[in-house]
């Protein structure tokens, strides 16, 4: 039976390629259900969904496309990926920026994965795309135990379905996440990657993973395009 992401998952789809425009109205929910073969509760699901990807809006007259589309938060790119169906959404793409042993590395960093200054630690760097716009730029920081379980963390290829839905196909049980948000002004590097001035009103979002036992796993720093983002949810995921 077609599942409720499924269905949000097609809808989306119409939306970012432009097909349904904002302020379209979306069918009613009965409609909706016997177009896809499913019970309208599932129907509903779907649009609870859309509603959670910041893609439509709920009134009492009907459900519409929303006037602004953001881009998905950390936590709703972990939720997507830890649900099976990864973390970018449809007319997305990540264009991977480096990645492999970092140098240089600030030493909050050490202090946040709880690592002995001087050990290695993996850093990715990528920038997210839509429609021709870059919208957010990803630094995530890994351990050496979890390069050594993951190897393709240090690699130099994209990790498709993301760092974390990795570490979890090689069997590592993920725990808990915290992210803090922030606006503040882009610095030159930010402002190179995103184009745009430097000194953009950006948000900031730093989020720390651990494992079942409360290791660190995976700190991740994100920068959103002023506007970009909507949601301030306090779980997270990347590529």
């Amino acid at each position: 039976m077609t599942s409720y992401r499924e269905i949000a998952d097609t809808i989306a789809e119409s939306i970012l390629s432009g097909q349904q425009r904002p302020g379209q109205r979306l069918a009613p929910v009965r409609d909706l259900a016997l177009a896809h073969g499913v019970t309208t509760k599932t129907a509903h699901a779907a649009i609870r969904e859309l509603q959670s990807r910041g893609l439509v809006t709920s009134h009492q007259g009907g459900t519409l496309v929303s006037a602004r589309l953001s881009v998905p938060t950390p936590a709703e790119r972990l939720e997507r990926s830890l649900a099976g169906v990864g973390p970018l959404r449809p007319g997305e793409s990540v264009r991977l920026v480096s990645a492999g042993w970092a140098e240089d590395i600030p030493p909050y960093v050490y202090d946040v994965l709880e690592v002995a200054v001087g050990e290695n630690v993996a850093r990715r760097e990528s920038v997210t795309e839509y429609g021709g716009q870059k919208n957010s730029l990803t630094v995530s920081w890994h351990p050496q135990r979890l390069v050594d379980l993951v190897p393709a963390l240090a690699g130099s290829e994209p990790i498709l379905e993301g760092t974390i839905g990795a570490v979890r196909a090689a069997g590592e049980v993920v725990g808990q996440s915290q992210s803090h948000f922030m606006a503040r002004g882009a610095d030159s590097r930010e402002a190179g990657l995103l184009d745009v001035a430097e000194g953009a009103p950006v948000m900031a979002v730093v989020s720390l993973r651990t494992d079942a036992d409360g290791r660190p796993i995976e700190y991740v720093e994100c920068v959103y395009r002023q506007r970009c983002i909507l949601s301030t949810d306090s779980r997270d995921e990347h590529l």
